[in-house]
């Protein structure tokens, strides 16, 4: 059994196909680690998404709360702040990390809403 956990609706990208950044929930609106804790385990794939995962003060909390419920753990993120994610990878560095990406430069720039994302996601 596979698990999407959508933890915010916040999000740094202006997507035309998705338009979940014109509807940003509040941090304290978004679910926390604590109510995480109380999912059961045995899950075979968990992907926590948002939004934008690496808008969340606390993803590093929320990835040691789901890691082991799970045989794979993977973030889907817009991949503008790989920083974020760098510290929750050496610690974990199985976990699948998944990045956003529509074309070559421009071309994702223009779909993502971005002024230079392309070039900030190919750095990682």
């Amino acid at each position: 059994m596979d698990l999407t956990v959508i933890t915010t609706y916040r999000c740094n990208s202006r997507c035309s196909m998705c338009h979940i950044w014109k509807y940003p929930t509040k941090p304290a609106e978004e679910v926390d680690a604590e109510v995480l804790r109380g999912l059961p385990g045995g899950f075979d794939n968990l992907n926590i998404t948002g939004g934008e995962p690496t808008l969340r003060t606390d993803l590093a909390d929320l990835v040691d709360v789901l890691y082991p419920k799970c045989r794979i753990l993977e973030i889907s993120s817009n991949g503008l702040h790989p920083e974020r994610l760098e510290p929750i990878i050496r610690k974990r560095p199985n976990i699948k990390v998944r990045f956003s990406l529509e074309g070559f430069d421009d071309r994702n720039n223009l779909i993502r809403g971005e002024t230079d994302g392309f070039r900030k996601r190919s750095k990682v």
